[in-house]
């Protein structure tokens, strides 16, 4: 199903008389929903990511997916960082088939849906070619199919798109739109960058600076399937223009 729940969420590092990075914030994610989270540098949106994910836990709060407590991390929910982070000496498709592979996954299942995935992220003639070979939006796909390729119920996405030039950034948003259109995962993504908010997601979340609370939650109710002709849009121009006024607040 891929449902997020996450309520009262506090996170402190370096114990109780330490940083208090998140500070009692709730959730909830649907089935199949897109949710972007925006906020200043260090309000902790990556931190609630990697608790989702469960690479940490929280201090506070429970957080649950599909119904079950998150306390370790599992294939149900795939990670895309800011870096591919691929392995340098394997190829396009042994990046993409490592996780099955690890996990005995029999070929026969895991196969064609590679094949499909390498297709759709249109990498198919590059299957062959080593990270180094690659350009930065080319590994970012890699590391989209990578997630992919597992079935997760869910997609955590940590700034995926933000080392990328303007252009590359254009296209890969593009690119995620449409896959998002064909596999209908389940996306919590997290980003600095207003107008890519807006023009992926069904909801913006916006957090206060440190220690992080969600303070706006904001349906963005424009139609799908979305394209990046639409950040030129009167109903894009209105969101883009409150979220700003919010945001400024929050700063």
């Amino acid at each position: 199903m891929g449902t997020v729940s996450m309520t009262g969420v506090c996170k402190v590092f370096g114990g109780t008389q330490g940083v208090r990075a998140l500070d009692n914030v709730d959730v909830q994610l649907a089935e199949g929903e897109f949710m972007a989270l925006l906020g200043p540098s260090g309000c902790g949106k990556s931190t609630l990511l990697n608790i989702l994910a469960g690479f940490e836990g929280q201090s506070a709060g429970a957080i649950s997916f599909d119904g079950k407590s998150v306390r370790r991390p599992g294939p149900d929910r795939g990670v895309v960082f800011q870096e591919a982070a691929l392995l340098p000496w394997l190829n396009v498709w042994q990046n993409v088939i490592f996780g099955p592979q690890v996990q005995g996954v029999p070929r026969a299942d895991y196969e064609p849906r590679a094949i499909e995935i390498l297709r759709v992220v249109g990498l198919e003639a590059f299957h062959k070619s080593l990270p180094v070979q690659l350009s930065g939006g080319m590994r970012q796909r890699v590391g989209i199919a990578r997630a992919l390729v597992m079935q997760p119920k869910a997609l955590l996405m940590d700034e995926p798109f933000g080392a990328l030039d303007a252009q590359t950034r254009l296209s890969m948003q593009q690119l995620l739109l449409d896959v998002w259109q064909r596999f209908k995962t389940t996306v919590m993504f997290v980003t600095h960058d207003i107008d890519e908010a807006i023009l992926l997601a069904d909801r913006v979340c916006i957090m206060t600076a440190r220690p992080g609370r969600i303070v706006r939650d904001i349906p963005i109710t424009l139609p799908r399937p979305r394209s990046i002709d639409d950040l030129l849009s009167p109903d894009f121009v209105r969101f883009k223009a409150e979220i700003m006024a919010e945001m400024r607040g929050v700063h």
